[in-house]
Parts: structure tokens; C-alpha cells; sequence
């Protein structure tokens, strides 16, 4: 017996699916007698099409032919509609219009290859070594750019000030969050929101921070911050990635927020309700579909603008990039919960759109992977209009107006086009060198953010002009910043080389940091002289610690042990507090 819409009978498929008169003109298309009985129309359909199949498929319209090329090479014998659509940009069924002027598919030869949007199983098998398999996907790059109306923001070197102003405000705790979200404080987001490089995407409280928002959920998810009571601290990659790489720690970052739970990006689309019913299961998991999206930005040629239409068409295009966004969507809705659900319409604009814009504006492009070309939000894809409750709303997420996006080349590092992440220099340069002096040139006032960045490294003496020294390096290095970053931060925002004066404050600073390191904590142990002077001629004993005065030794760190077990051999004990060890 058949599974309802599952045939492997060609005839059974025909029997179920087609009336008699709608058998008519589908026999008359390929065979120059039409029968008077159902039951003859289907037999001479069938005896048609296992014998001259490859004839009769060449007879199809090239959008036809291409759906039953996709549904037997991409799709397994099951059309998908969306993505055929999205792929060819037009749907590959004849239409007419009934007595009511609604759409309708129209008989024709497809109709007998894809029924009930399946090829059945003997047909399928035919066409398996018929068909050709169906064209490749391109991608369609923005020749020419982003459009005059678009803001265009180049995000690797904020990002680059923003990390390491955060990494400074979470090593000093000075970000508080809530305890169970890990979300920052109002007060906390302004507080980053003043100190950003360039500022967030949009000074507007009705759209709201952005950037401010992303960040410490971002080092919360990337293991470079932990909750500590009420505020975030540092953890050991955290500090490693303040002190040492940027690039690589924003690598991490990414890398570890692709399976964090700490937030569904899409919780902020406050206007769509229900998304915490069914004790918070209504959505699907964010680590579910961050994949999807990454695994298209891999494909993506670093470099080159692409629209997010086209994204969004991709990502309906390819089986492979399919994600679900909620596992009850009948509970999603808006305003009212009896009158606004949304799986009344279409919901992939709704929910899959809005999470990649979502997560591509705030997060990624946060992290400084992706160049952004965006407009205002208010009324720049107003498709949601159309639903029941929602027609008052001027945008549905503050991340509506992202229009384009570009990898750039921290992002081809992160995204792995790249072994490594080299600092291209900003033709627009903010910074000169003058001697060991920073002067500001940039076009637009100097940023709080970078007003705090240079504070750090340098003394003001102009309201444009910062002078190093070693004093002040020193300082800043002796507070967990990198030496690394901060000339790669300069660097990235300057059209000239270091100054060579600068160069060599660098290198001197550099030597004076690392004369002195911190290897461990060790354990100082009292003894005899004629015990010290035992120990000390021991072969084996004398490598795990060394004299401190005439009646001290120290043990080396994480020798402990082993100098425990050396000391009972020789026939005494002694007791060393594990709590002391590193």
C-alpha cells in the first residue's frame, strides 16, 4: 500500500492525483490518440513515459526542465518549491487564473514527471541516468559597490579599540551584569557605548545600543569573561588575549560562539511574543543555526560586497543551509495572542531573515569580521506590515536597515581564508607620528573611545597631540594591555609607519617588560646547615630546589612532590601545604 503522496507506481501516482478530464490535454501532449476511459488515458501515460522519457523530458521549458533535474539529483525525488524558487528566481509551473482570479498551476508536461511535488519511484529511477544534473549556484557579488544612500563602515580596526577597550573594563570590573542573562547593566552598556572607537552603528535611542550591547555577551561566549557576582572578570584566555593577540582572541571568540547558548540573538525581536512559551522551547537552539550562516560566510570571497537579499536567497536556495527557527511556530505572534499569529503568512522573512540579520549586524560585524553597509531601520523592509498586528511598527529588528555586507581581512583570518591576521594600514588615516608624539588628523572629532585609548598610552599635551614615553608604556603594559596591540591598533589607523623614535621607545619598553617574569610561586623550607649541605650534594634532590641563606632552600615550582619523595628517601618527612602549590 501507498503512503499518502508517496508513489512508486507512475500509474498509482497518475490514479490518485488527476481527474479524468485533467488527464486529457497531458495525453494529448505526447501521443496523437486520446483514449475515452481514465484507466486507458493513464495506461498510455505511463507506456509513454518509462519508454520515451528522455524524448518527453526534452519537450519541458528550461525552468521545467531544471525542476526535475533538482528534484532528482539535489532533492532525492522531493521538490522543494522555496528553493527552487529562490535558486531560479521564478517558479517552473505553467499558471492560469480560476473563476476567482487565484493562481493556479496549469496542466502540463511537468505535471506528469513531479506529482504531488514528488517523482515516483520507477520514474525517478529512469531519470536517475537521464537527467543532467542541474546547474551550479553562483553567487551574485555587488560589482559596484554599496549605494550612495548606504553608511559604509570598515569594522576590523574599531573592533581591534573596542576588544581591547572591553577586554581593560572587564580586567578592571568595571562591567556589572545580570547574574542569570549575563546581560550588561543599562548603566554598563552606556558606559562601553561612550568609550566605543567609532561609536555604535546608530546614535538613536529609539533603535537603541547595539555593539555596547554585544560585547560582553560576546566575551562571555568566546570564554574570554565569566560572571564573578555581579560583574564579568577575566579568565586565563581573556587575559592571554590582552596581552598577546587580539586577532586570535577574537578568532575565539567566534570560534566558541558558534555553539553558545547565552543568548538566542533573536530574543531581541521583542515585537514577535511567545518566544519563552512551552518552558522556553518554542525556539529552536541558536547553536542549531549559527552553523548554517557560517558555514555560507566560509564560501563567501573575502573582499567583495554582497547584498543580504542574496544572501537570504542562498540560504533558501541550498538544502544545506536550512535551519529552523522554532520547533511550535503557531505560538509565535503578534500583539494578541488569539488574532496575530504569524504562521497565518510566509514566516522565513519573519524569523530566518531577521535572525542572520540579527546576527550578522550585531555580532559579527561587532567583532569587526564583516564591513557593513546599512541604512536607517524604520520602514526598510516593511513585508511585515501585512501582518495582523504588526502595521503600526516602523521596524521589526533594529537590524532591518543592513543592506550589504563585505569580509574584510580580519574576517578572512577568522573565517580561515587566511593563516594569518596582518594589519592593512587606513588610507583615511586619524593618526601621525611626530617624533615619540600621536597627533590626531582624522576628518570628524576625535572619539571617546580613542581620547581613552591614548590617555592610556601617552600625556596629552594638545588637544591633538599625545606624547610616549617609557614611563607611561610601562604603566599601561604593567596593567595587562599588549605592546602588540597597541601598535597594531596604531598602526591600523595610520597611512605611515611608526616614527622611528616610536620604534625604539617600543623595543626599549619591550626589553623592560620582560626582564623580569613571573614563573610561579615557590615554598621556602627551614632546615639545618648540615641538612641544606646534604641536600645540596645530592644528585637528584639538589635539581628540584636551591639554597636561600644557610638555613633556607627553595623549592622549584611544580617540584613539590618530587622534593617531598626525595627528602622521605633520605629517610626523613615533611609536610608541604598542597593549598601553596601553583
Amino acid at each position: 500500500m501507498e503512503i499518502a503522496g508517496i508513489y512508486n507506481s507512475l500509474a498509482e501516482a497518475l490514479n490518485s492525483r488527476y481527474r479524468t478530464d485533467e488527464l486529457k490535454p497531458l495525453v494529448a501532449a505526447i501521443s496523437s490518440e486520446v483514449p475515452g476511459t481514465k484507466v486507458e488515458r493513464i495506461k498510455t501515460l505511463v507506456a509513454a513515459l518509462l519508454q520515451n522519457t528522455q524524448a518527453i523530458f526534452a519537450k519541458l521549458s528550461p525552468l521545467a526542465g531544471h525542476a526535475v533535474e533538482e528534484t532528482t539529483h539535489t532533492w532525492d525525488g522531493h521538490f522543494h518549491g522555496q528553493m527552487f524558487r529562490a535558486k531560479y528566481s521564478a517558479s517552473p509551473w505553467s499558471s492560469t487564473q480560476d473563476k476567482q482570479g487565484q493562481r493556479v498551476d496549469k496542466a502540463d508536461l511537468l505535471t506528469l514527471f513531479i506529482i504531488d511535488n514528488r517523482i515516483p519511484g520507477e520514474l525517478l529511477k529512469k531519470l536517475r541516468d537521464i537527467v543532467p544534473h542541474p546547474p551550479a549556484d553562483e553567487i551574485r557579488y555587488i560589482e559596484n559597490g554599496p549605494g550612495k544612500e548606504c553608511m559604509v563602515r570598515e569594522t576590523s580596526g574599531e573592533a581591534f579599540a573596542n576588544a581591547a577597550m572591553v577586554l581593560q573594563l572587564t580586567g578592571e570590573q568595571k562591567i556589572r551584569v545580570g547574574a542569570k542573562t549575563g546581560r550588561a547593566t543599562a548603566a554598563s552598556v552606556t558606559m562601553i557605548s561612550e568609550q566605543l572607537s567609532a561609536g555604535d552603528w546608530y546614535n538613536d535611542e529609539e533603535i537603541g545600543p547595539m555593539q555596547a550591547f554585544a560585547w560582553p555577551l560576546l566575551l562571555q561566549g568566546g570564554g574570554l569573561a565569566k560572571i564573578a557576582g555581579t560583574g564579568l572578570e577575566l579568565t586565563p584566555a581573556g587575559v592571554k588575549a590582552r596581552k598577546t593577540n587580539l586577532a586570535a582572541g577574537i578568532k575565539t571568540i567566534w570560534n566558541k560562539w558558534e555553539k553558545s547558548t547565552l543568548i538566542d540573538e533573536f530574543s531581541r525581536v521583542t515585537a514577535i511574543k511567545g518566544q519563552k512559551s512551552s518552558g522556553g522551547r518554542t525556539m529552536t537552539s541558536p547553536a542549531k543555526r549559527r552553523p548554517m550562516i557560517n558555514m555560507l560566510l566560509k564560501e563567501l570571497t573575502p573582499g567583495k560586497w554582497i547584498a543580504i537579499d542574496e544572501l537570504a536567497r542562498l540560504l533558501q536556495s541550498r538544502s544545506a543551509y536550512a535551519f529552523s527557527m522554532t520547533n511550535y511556530e503557531w505560538k509565535l505572534y503578534f500583539a494578541d495572542q488569539q488574532y496575530g499569529h504569524i504562521d497565518y503568512n510566509d514566516t522565513w522573512s519573519l524569523l530566518q531573515l531577521r535572525y542572520l540579520l540579527l546576527y550578522l549586524f550585531e555580532y559579527c560585524a561587532t567583532l569587526g569580521l564583516l564591513d557593513v553597509a546599512y541604512i536607517d531601520p524604520r520602514f526598510a523592509r516593511p513585508e511585515f506590515h501585512a501582518c495582523w498586528g504588526a502595521d503600526e511598527l516602523e521596524f521589526l529588528s533594529h537590524c532591518d536597515g543592513l543592506k550589504h555586507i563585505r569580509i574584510n581581512d580580519l574576517g578572512a583570518y577568522v573565517l580561515g581564508h587566511e593563516d594569518a591576521f596582518a594589519v592593512a594600514r587606513d588610507t583615511t588615516a586619524i593618526y601621525d607620528f611626530e617624533g615619540r608624539d600621536i597627533v590626531f588628523v582624522g576628518d570628524a572629532e576625535i572619539s571617546p573611545g580613542q581620547t581613552l585609548f591614548l590617555d592610556k598610552i601617552g600625556k596629552r599635551l594638545e588637544v591633538d597631540r599625545w606624547r610616549l614615553s617609557a614611563a607611561t608604556l610601562m604603566q599601561t603594559v604593567s596593567g595587562g594591555a599588549s605592546l602588540v596591540d597597541i601598535q597594531t591598533t596604531l598602526a591600523a589607523a595610520s597611512s605611515a609607519p611608526l616614527s622611528q623614535e616610536l620604534e625604539e621607545l617600543f623595543r626599549e619598553v619591550e626589553q623592560r617588560s620582560t626582564a623580569f617574569v613571573e614563573v610561579g610561586r615557590t615554598i621556602l623550607i627551614e632546615c639545618s646547615p648540615e641538612m641544606r649541605n646534604q641536600v645540596l650534594k645530592g644528585k637528584t634532590i639538589s635539581r628540584l630546589c636551591m639554597p636561600a641563606g644557610d638555613r633556607y632552600l627553595v623549592i622549584f615550582p611544580g617540584k613539590e612532590k618530587l622534593f617531598v619523595s626525595a627528602v622521605e628517601a633520605l629517610g626523613y618527612s615533611i609536610a608541604v601545604d598542597p593549598k601553596v602549590q601553583p
